[in-house]
């Protein structure tokens, strides 16, 4: 008991122990007895003077006990202070605050069930998971949130848990929110027994939704890691990630690049949009591919986005475009930009184009959506993968597995790439392979072919022995030979062979008709062969069909390519040979050059033949003609000999250069200074006629008179021209010589013709010929006798006459010797080895 002046009027003796005092209280200050419980009594005592009602408070003692306090009013100018030991019940209570307190921070849900499966209690994190306030749980059946399924499941593990004397049971299942969606949840419970007998379930709920989702993306990673195993080339590779990101984030969209080297953009390969659009350098997709700078922290990287919001994360500070250059292939993984929600006031950014970082946005639309995550995963240099979340930022960690899926793209990137360099090169191995095996067989066609040329001594023999062996070498088909300078005009057939029956005869119709066209553009291969002196090549026959007869009448036939390859020898045109494939681009590359080197070949076995047949022949055709030519050789050098020169002869040589022996009186030592042609010039020793040799780089009508098969009796040059008296055989078409000096010089004018007897000396019944010598013992006899060499005395001697064919002494002497042993063998009618 106290009185008005707080001192303690009476106390039992549990008021020393509760305050903890040595002796009696009663007369003691009621301040005095605690420095800390004193004050808080004393408040009391005044608070139920003044009110005259009850108080209750707890107070604690300096040593820590906690006490609980009721004062009551006790008479006029009294108050009963009734005291109880409060510590045990308040420490029970804070232990339970701080419980709570724990129980509320949790991010996993923490819930309370009766017997009867009635919510008791949750947590806050039940309620933010579930999206119901705390009132709608508290007091609901738990079906409001867990089938009848999981209810059942939960009170047969419960039961189980009683048997086998075990603590916690779990279960993954899932609940339904407010808004009526699934929530994929873990939940470990048990069953506690209160003290007053009472039983409750309690339980935790954890949200496995980025557990389940990154299960599921891991899932698709598995099998689109098997998928691109077996992808055969970079689109599949391309599709396949597409349709793994799509399976794993059905709601985002998703774009696969590639990068197009020659238009330098990249072009959207696979997709799950319709029609995404090609992106060009400057584009905020070509910038995420250029540059490969990945954000180590995306959440400091904030920006506002907008519906087909682009970020360039090059234009910083500066505000200038990136270098839309590539980046270099490298080993590095693959790096991403992330454009994620942030807190950027929407409307400032807006207004000023660029967010307080100072990243340019970019914008299609004026339609703003907040919320907008895009992801850029580079594929090294083949490309980009872009993935773009329209709607809330998707569960599990998203950024792991692009990385994962764009790593397993970038490996089979590189696999495709390697194998199909495998297999190019494979293919261009085999190809090399069946060229050298064709090559080879065209080498061995071409050694038959040149055999029987060495043994033909007709021109029907020469095209027989060539058109016959080309038939058998791959592909083609048809092939024959048209002469052209006995007839004249259109080639004249001398042999064919394959399956061309009819052509020649459809081909020889629509020369004589009108179906050519006008300006010969497109006329037969062979006959433009023949018009332009050129090798004719058509790859494809049914090119420009239209207003061309002969293609048609060729592809009727099968013929796919044609080649056509003219037979000229020097300046001399003897005909065509043409040669027909059943594929188109049958005659390209080796085939070609090997069908241009038979033509040459065809054309000087020809030459070789008329040639020894023009000298066997016992009658001649004799021509007198004017050739006006003031540019040729001779007439310059007699131009600069100021007087004519009478030409002896000539020697073609094996390099194009000519020897010519003429006789003039005047002096010829500067010819080389004042005609360009002229290399050199030699007096022969021993004459004095003044007869000079001189070697020319050039072709001379020499040359070209005698590739015709003609025998040069009279040859006078004067700086205009020539004077000349020739011989031919009599199986030479005249025209078409006259015509051909004609093509080379300003005019020709036939001035007499006349047949005659050819000169011969015949010995024990034999002509004396040249039978037999080869090109080089011909030419060594010709440049011998021309030279004077057999004179007497001599005009030049053996190294002279080497010298002047460009050979050693020892090998002219071994020409020489070889020539007169097979002319005596001729003489004499005896055989002469080679």
């Amino acid at each position: 008991m106290t009185d008005a002046s707080a001192t303690i009027t009476a106390a039992n003796e549990t008021v020393a122990r509760l305050l903890e005092l040595d002796e009696d209280p009663v007369g003691s200050d009621l301040r005095a007895i605690d420095p800390v419980a004193g004050p808080d009594l004393e408040s009391a005592v005044e608070a139920v003077e003044r009110s005259g009602s009850v108080v209750e408070t707890e107070t604690t003692l300096d040593r820590g006990r906690t006490l609980e306090l009721r004062a009551v009013p006790a008479g006029e100018d009294t108050v009963a202070l009734l005291l109880r030991d409060a510590s045990d019940r308040v420490a029970t209570r804070r232990k339970l605050q701080r419980s709570n307190r724990i129980l509320e921070t949790l991010e996993d849900g923490v819930y309370t069930l009766d017997e009867a499966f009635v919510i008791t209690s949750v947590n806050d994190a039940v309620t933010s998971m579930t999206g119901y306030d705390r009132e709608e749980l508290v007091g609901s059946h738990a079906s409001m949130l867990a089938g009848e399924e999981t209810l059942a499941m939960a009170g047969e593990i419960i039961e189980r848990l009683r048997g086998d004397d075990s603590d916690v049971g779990m279960i993954e299942s899932s609940i339904r929110t407010a808004d009526g969606d699934s929530l994929p949840i873990e939940t470990h419970f048990s069953s506690v027994e209160f003290a007053n007998g009472r039983q409750e379930r309690v339980g935790v709920i954890r949200d496995v939704t980025d557990r389940k989702q990154n299960e599921h993306a891991l899932r698709e990673l598995n099998r689109s890691a098997r998928l691109l195993l077996g992808a055969a080339d970079e689109r599949a590779v391309y599709r396949t990630i597409v349709d793994a990101a799509t399976s794993v984030w059905p709601s985002a969209t998703v774009v696969a690049y590639s990068l197009d080297r020659s238009a330098s953009v990249l072009e959207p390969v696979a997709a799950s949009t319709d029609d995404p659009e090609v992106c060009p350098p400057g584009s905020t997709v070509w910038k995420a591919f250029s540059t490969g700078d990945g954000l180590d922290n995306p959440a400091e990287r904030t920006e506002v986005a907008t519906d087909h919001t682009t970020v360039d994360p090059t234009e910083h500070a500066t505000g200038g475009p990136a270098d839309p250059t590539a980046a270099e292939p490298s080993d590095r993984p693959p790096s991403f930009h992330r454009i994620g929600p942030g807190s950027v006031d929407e409307r400032e950014a807006d207004d000023a184009g660029t967010s307080p970082q100072g990243h340019v946005i970019e914008r299609s639309d004026g339609t703003e959506s907040s919320g907008t995550r895009t992801l850029y995963a580079t594929l090294d240099e083949y490309g980009l993968l872009r993935i773009e979340f329209s709607d809330e930022d998707p569960a599990g960690n998203v950024a792991e597995s692009v990385e994962l899926l764009a790593a397993n793209a970038v490996a089979a990137l590189g696999r495709v790439d390697r194998e199909a360099e495998l297999s190019k090169h494979r293919e261009t191995l085999s190809e090399r392979t069946r060229q050298l095996q064709r090559l080879h067989g065209y080498n061995d066609l071409l050694r038959r072919i040149n055999g029987a040329l060495v043994e033909a001594d007709t021109l029907e023999g020469i095209a027989t022995a060539v058109c016959g062996p080309l038939v058998e070498a791959e592909s083609v088909s048809f092939a024959w030979i048209g002469e052209t300078y006995r007839t004249g005009g259109d080639p004249r057939p001398v042999a064919s062979a394959g399956a061309g029956e009819g052509y020649l005869d459809a081909l020889s119709a629509a020369a004589d008709s009108n179906d050519v066209p006008v300006d010969h553009s497109d006329r037969e291969p062979s006959h433009r062969a023949l018009d332009t002196g050129s090798l004719v090549h058509v790859p494809d026959v049914s090119d420009g069909l239209r207003g061309s007869p002969w293609r048609e009448r060729a592809l009727v036939r099968g013929f796919g390519s044609v080649l056509s390859v003219p037979l000229s020898h020097d300046d001399l045109e003897y005909g065509v040979l043409s040669v027909y494939a059943d594929e188109r681009g049958a005659f390209e590359g080796a085939l070609c050059e090997l069908l241009a080197e038979l033509g040459d070949t065809v054309a000087d076995a020809i030459n070789s033949v008329e040639t020894r047949r023009s000298l066997q022949s016992g009658s001649v055709v004799e021509l007198e003609v004017r050739i006006d030519g003031p540019n040729a050789v001779l007439p310059r050098i007699a131009s600069a000999l100021d007087e004519p020169i009478s030409v002896d002869g000539g020697v073609r040589q094996a390099d194009g250069r000519s020897l010519l022996y003429f006789t003039t009186e005047a002096d010829p030592t500067a010819l080389p200074e004042s005609v360009h042609a002229v290399e050199s010039v030699r007096s022969l020793d021993g004459d004095a006629d003044g007869r000079v040799e001189a070697s020319v780089a050039a072709t001379t009508v020499v040359d070209r008179l005698t590739a015709h098969g003609s025998s040069v009796a009279r040859l006078v040059a004067d700086a205009g021209g020539f004077d000349a008296t020739v011989t031919l055989p009599p199986a030479v078409d005249v025209r078409t010589v006259v015509e051909s000096l004609a093509d080379r010089y300003e005019s020709v004018e036939l001035l007499a013709r006349s047949d005659r007897e050819a000169d011969g000396d015949a010995v024990a019944g034999s002509t004396v010929g040249p039978d037999g010598l080869t090109d080089r013992q011909r030419e060594a006899a010709r440049t011998a006798y021309l030279g004077g060499y057999f004179e007497w005395p001599r005009g030049s001697t053996g190294e002279d006459v080497a010298a002047a064919m460009g050979i050693t002494q020892p090998t002219f002497n071994r020409h020489l010797r070889t020539a007169e042993r097979k002319l005596f063998a001729a003489l004499f009618d005896a055989p002469a080895d080679e």
